[in-house]
């Protein structure tokens, strides 16, 4: 487990977060870009209508062809600013989102 301060650490990180390297399926990705996980092809993609399972912490912009694999947090304290949508633009979030997010392990913080 890691800890950086609020507003530092790619812009997404906000205390304490752990991360793994996990499945993705072909896309463009986006530091901050919210993940579920899809059983059926067993890859995490844009969040949709599932549940949050991860944000992606890789190289931003990343264009994947086909699956692979990066880094993504999959637990922890994250800054509000960070997140963004399937265009790598910033995303308002409710406070039904946020409510959701932190019974997933996910805890908003403002910034």
């Amino acid at each position: 487990m890691s800890q950086t301060p609020l507003g530092t650490g790619r812009k997404i990180i906000a205390g304490n977060f752990s991360t793994r390297q996990i499945p993705l399926a072909a896309d463009t990705y986006f530091l901050g870009m919210r993940l579920e996980y899809n059983a059926t092809n067993d890859n995490y993609e844009i969040l949709a209508a599932g549940s949050l399972a991860a944000i992606y912490n890789g190289t931003d912009g990343r264009i994947l062809a086909v699956p692979g694999v990066d880094n993504c947090i999959v637990w922890g304290e994250i800054s509000h600013s960070g997140i963004v949508d399937d265009a790598g633009d910033p995303v308002t979030l409710t406070e039904d989102e946020i409510a959701l997010y932190r019974a997933e392990g996910f805890l908003v913080k403002e910034n």
